[in-house]
C-alpha cells in the first residue's frame, strides 16, 4: 500500500472540516498568466480549481493575460467568467500587462480575495500591487522552481529575486504543490512563511486504461517509450532521445506535446540516426493521449525542474512503469505509488544509465490493478484551498 507524503514543515495548515457550499463572501478572483484554451500545467491547475469552486457554489472569476490575442477578451468558459488582457510586446513572462493592472486596481472591491499563480511571471507582481493598494488579501501559488528555465531567464532571476520576495511577503498565505517546492520557497525567501502544502490533483485521460497491442498508428511491432509534456529545454527530452541509441532497435520514442524545444528534439534524433524511431505527435486530443497511455511500455520524464510530479504520477496511475529524473518533486511522487513503479535516475545521468533504467522499468510490466492506490485528487486540492481562503478571510 502506498504511503501519503508527510506534511511536516507546514506552517499554515487549516482544517478542511469547515468547507461547505455555504459561501458568505464575495467572489474569488483567480489571477493567472494564461488560461485555457492555452495548454500547460499551471493552466490546467487553475482551470480545475475554478471548476471545483464553481461546483461547490463558490463564485469565481478569472483574470488572465492573452499575449497572442487569440481568445475572446471576455467569455464564460464552463460556467466561469474569464477576462483576458493584452501584454506589452505579446509576452506574458517578462513583460507586464498594464491593462490587467488597471482593471484589478479599480475592480478589487468586488472580490473577497485574489489568488495569484506562477511566480515565474510578472502576473503575481501585478496582483500583489493591486491587492496592497486596495487592502484586498492575496493568496499566492508560486509553482516555484527556484531558477529560470533558460540561461537568459536564469540571469533575469537575479534582479527579479527581490521583486519576487516582495510578492511573497505581500501574500496572506502561500500554497506550495509539494514539500520540495515549500523548501525552495523557504530557501529563497526565508523561514516563517505562511505556507500550506497542497498536492496537485491527478487525472487520467479517461477511465483506467486497458493495455492494447496496437498503438494509435496501428503499429504492433514497436516497444513504445512515451514522453508527455511541454517541450522546453529543461524537460530533458533531447537527453532521452540520445539514450534511445542504447536501447534495442525495436524500441521507439513517442513524444506528445509542443513547445520551443521541438526543433532541437528533431535535430537530436537526426544526429543520432534515430529519425525513424522518434515520433513527434505534437498536441493531441484526449482520445489519442488515452490510446498512448493504453499502449506504452515505459513512461520517461527527465525534467530538471518541477514543483510537482504531475506527469510522472498520472503515467504511473495509468499503470505504466515510469523512469524519472531524481529531483525533489519526483522523489515525492514515489510516495504515492507502490515501491518500484517509479525508477529514479540521476539528474546528470548519462545515456547508458538512462537506457538501463528504462530496461529495468520495462521488465516490471504494467500494473493491472491500481484500485488501492492512494493518489492525490483535484477534489482534495479544491477543498483544502477553500480552507485556506476561509482561514484568511475569517482572520480579517
Amino acid at each position: 500500500m502506498p504511503r501519503r507524503p508527510s506534511g511536516r514543515g507546514v506552517a499554515f495548515s487549516p482544517s478542511i472540516e469547515s468547507v461547505t457550499t455555504d459561501w458568505p463572501y464575495p467572489p474569488i478572483c483567480l489571477v493567472a498568466p494564461l488560461y485555457p484554451p492555452a495548454m500547460g500545467g499551471v493552466e490546467r491547475y487553475v482551470e480545475r480549481l475554478a471548476s471545483g469552486l464553481r461546483e461547490r457554489g463558490i463564485p469565481v472569476e478569472i483574470a488572465t493575460t492573452d499575449p497572442a490575442a487569440q481568445a475572446p477578451s471576455i467569455e464564460v468558459r464552463d460556467g466561469v467568467p474569464v477576462r483576458r488582457f493584452p501584454t506589452t510586446r505579446g509576452d506574458h513572462l517578462v513583460y507586464p500587462s498594464p491593462h490587467l493592472a488597471r482593471w484589478l486596481r479599480h475592480r478589487l472591491d468586488r472580490y473577497a480575495l485574489l489568488h495569484a499563480h506562477n511566480l515565474h511571471t510578472l502576473v503575481p507582481v501585478t496582483a500583489a500591487w493591486a491587492a496592497r493598494s486596495s487592502g484586498t488579501p492575496m493568496i499566492l501559488t508560486g509553482h516555484w522552481h527556484g531558477a529560470g528555465h533558460t540561461p537568459i531567464r536564469r540571469m533575469l532571476h537575479i534582479p527579479y529575486r527581490p521583486v519576487a520576495g516582495w510578492v511573497v511577503r505581500s501574500a496572506s498565505a502561500l500554497i506550495a504543490n509539494s514539500a520540495g517546492e515549500a523548501a525552495l520557497l523557504r530557501r529563497d525567501f526565508g523561514e516563517g512563511l505562511p505556507l500550506a502544502i497542497i498536492p496537485e490533483g491527478i487525472e487520467l485521460p479517461g477511465a483506467w486504461p486497458t493495455p492494447t497491442s496496437a498503438d494509435p498508428d496501428g503499429q504492433t511491432d514497436w516497444t513504445t517509450i512515451l514522453s508527455v509534456g511541454r517541450l522546453e529545454p529543461y524537460k530533458g527530452v533531447t537527453r532521452l532521445v540520445r539514450a534511445m541509441s542504447f536501447l534495442p532497435p525495436t524500441h521507439r520514442l513517442v513524444v506528445v506535446g509542443q513547445g520551443s524545444a521541438h526543433a532541437a528534439i528533431e535535430q537530436a534524433a537526426a544526429a543520432a540516426g534515430l529519425a525513424d524511431r522518434v515520433v513527434m505527435r505534437g498536441r493531441v486530443a484526449d482520445e489519442e493521449l488515452r490510446a498512448w497511455y493504453q499502449h506504452a511500455a515505459v513512461f520517461v520524464s527527465l525534467s530538471e525542474l518541477e514543483s510537482f510530479g504531475l506527469a510522472v504520477l498520472e503515467a504511473a496511475a495509468a499503470g505504466i512503469p515510469v523512469v524519472a529524473s531524481d529531483i525533489p518533486a519526483h522523489r515525492e511522487s514515489t510516495a504515492w505509488v507502490p515501491a518500484g513503479r517509479i525508477t529514479l535516475v540521476p539528474s546528470d545521468g548519462d545515456s547508458p544509465t538512462i537506457a538501463a533504467a528504462i530496461d529495468v522499468a520495462h521488465s516490471q510490466g504494467r500494473a493491472d490493478d491500481r484500485s488501492g492506490w492512494a493518489l492525490p485528487s483535484w477534489d482534495d486540492l479544491v477543498e483544502r484551498t477553500v480552507a485556506v481562503y476561509r482561514s484568511v478571510l475569517e482572520a480579517r
